[in-house]
């Protein structure tokens, strides 16, 4: 449903839920933001807002492990050097376990952090390690050395660490304060933008509902005024816009269009009184025309009535003679059409028996048309199957040239072995007897392999020739399907041009029957022209004597007209 076609009341509802909207989506991104500014808020002081108290607390158990360290200095007793010491360890745990919280809390300084807790380990390994030697002394001469120690080296690095927690924090600080102040600039501003977002839109709103109400109420309102002016001036033809509208507006264009069809249809049939008024006047007129016209034709009618009534008796006579010749030849001619409707039945019969014969060569011919399809299958298998058999001889031949190379490789190395029997001596006799039985034996195996090289050979060529009687045999299996196929489609034409004969025939036999019946029917009504020319005599004569009245009625009508 199109927005013009809403009611009013939808359309103001339609508005001040758009501007509801506005102001709902601005509230809404300001929440968002907010929370999320909240969020951003929480975060920092739950991460470095917290880490940096951590990293205070580290500091004072720094002091804790410096303060521990002299303790243990000024100490004597054993007693009072192990609490030292232990103090001095948990003051140490308690440091690390802060900087490790502090690192968690703060991965952006997690590193520096990181590296402030190592440097204590540092400290404590390298520049303190000879305090807290004579620290850690019950030597009353240890007491001074390790002040001494602590002032020199110890205390330095401790302060570096110290300076070093000291310039952390301030930078962590200093990040923090400056987060702050991004978050709550980023509130003020997203306040701002929301407050600006929510008036730009309820000002966008507000002119997009003065142009809706313009377009949507006020103009079609004005169209309507100006279109009740123009059927007040008399303008019937006057466009009526709206029409096609669903709301208020619609109703009030539908409400003139009827009116306007109104006025339209009551001109009209005022219009239409004043023509058949008009209408009227000539059709008296030419009344009065049309009846002196009429007395004249009239007394002119009846002067031929009389005439033609002695014309339509000799036409009578003429037409009854004419009727019972028309009844002789029309038996003639029903006699000659029974005999052609008998003669085209006949040939009706043999044409359908000729089809039948047709139709009966068709079926063979499409018999024969599958044989020769079985036999062409059946030929190229078996050419594929020679084709087969040609090639396994063609591996028999590689087979043989196979066994024919070896022969000759063994009668090389028979002599081969003769010439080293010969080289040997007496020794070699033995070998060179089996050596020659070899060389013989190779001797025997070439010639065998001559003779069924010789044998595949035959059978190569005579595979080939059958090879190529198939493809021949092959060649004529299609030639024979082409030429049965093409008996099977002419036999097909003339079964169809035979169907379409006896058809024709039993068409003609048909027509042939229709010309007898219609020919009956001629002589019937040749003999009903008989009777209805005695009939049409008779007329005539009554004819003759009204035709007379009518003359006298006729002159009695022009009398008293002409009276009137």
């Amino acid at each position: 449903m199109s927005f013009k076609n809403l009611p009013l009341v939808w359309k103001v509802i339609g508005l001040l839920v758009l501007l509801a909207a506005t102001g709902l989506a601005g509230g809404g991104y300001a929440t968002g933001r907010l929370s999320a500014s909240d969020a951003a808020y929480t975060e920092l002081t739950d991460g470095p807002g917290k880490a940096m108290p951590r990293i205070a607390r580290a500091g004072r158990h720094l002091i804790e492990v410096l303060a521990e360290i002299y303790h243990a200095a000024a100490s004597t007793g054993e007693a009072e050097v192990r609490a030292a010491k232990s103090a001095r360890a948990d003051a140490l745990a308690s440091y690390h376990a802060e900087m490790t919280e502090a690192g968690r809390l703060s991965p952006q300084f997690a590193d520096r952090i990181a590296r402030a807790d190592l440097n204590l380990d540092r400290a404590l390994d390298g520049r303190c390690a000879e305090t807290l030697r004579y620290a850690d002394s019950t030597d009353p001469a240890d007491t001074s050395k390790a002040i001494a120690a602590m002032a020199s080296t110890c205390l330095p690095a401790l302060n570096a660490v110290k300076a070093e927690l000291v310039a952390l924090t301030k930078e962590m600080v200093a990040d923090f304060d400056q987060k702050g102040d991004a978050l709550s600039a980023a509130a003020v501003e997203t306040t701002r933008v929301t407050m600006l977002g929510i008036v730009g839109a309820i000002v966008v709103v507000i002119a997009l509902a003065v142009v809706v109400v313009r377009r949507s109420v006020v103009a079609p309102i004005h169209g309507s005024v100006l279109a009740v002016e123009a059927l007040g001036a008399g303008k019937l033809d006057a466009a009526i816009t709206g029409i096609d509208r669903g709301d208020e507006v619609g109703s009030i264009a539908k409400a003139l269009d009827g009116l306007r069809n109104q006025l339209k249809a009551a001109e009209t049939m005022r219009a239409e009184t004043a023509a058949r008024e008009e209408e009227e006047r000539k059709r008296l007129a030419q009344r009065e025309t049309l009846a002196k016209k009429f007395v004249a034709d009239m007394q002119s009618l009846a002067n031929g009535f009389a005439q033609s009534s002695g014309d339509v008796a000799d036409a009578a006579k003429n037409l009854s003679a004419t009727a019972e010749e028309t009844s002789r030849q029309a038996q003639a001619v029903a006699v000659a059409a029974e005999q052609a409707a008998s003669n085209v039945q006949t040939v009706a019969a043999s044409s359908e028996e000729m089809a039948a014969s047709i139709r009966e060569i068709s079926g063979q011919v499409g018999h024969s048309s599958r044989v020769a399809d079985e036999a062409f299958t059946e030929a190229e298998t078996s050419n594929g199957r020679i084709a087969g058999l040609a090639s396994a001889a063609a591996s028999i031949g590689d087979v043989i040239n196979l066994i024919k190379g070896i022969a000759d490789q063994t009668n090389l190395l028979a002599l081969n072995a003769t010439i080293e029997a010969a080289r040997a001596g007496e020794a070699g006799k033995g070998f060179a007897v089996v050596a020659a039985e070899v060389k013989q034996l190779a001797s025997q195996t070439g010639r065998a392999t001559e003779e069924i090289g010789g044998k595949v050979g035959e059978i190569q060529q005579a595979t080939d020739g059958t090879v190529k009687s198939m493809s021949e045999i092959i060649r004529v299996i299609g030639r024979i399907k082409e030429i049965s196929a093409s008996i099977s489609a002419a036999v097909e034409e003339q079964s169809a041009a035979t169907g379409e004969i006896a058809r024709n025939c039993q068409q003609a036999a048909t027509g042939a029957n229709q010309v007898t019946q219609n020919i009956s029917g001629v002589g019937q009504a040749a003999e009903m022209t008989g009777a209805a020319s005695t009939q049409l005599m008779t007329l005539s004569s009554g004819l003759s004597r009204q035709a007379t009245d009518l003359r006298a009625v006729v002159e009695g009508f022009v009398r008293d007209l002409a009276a009137a």
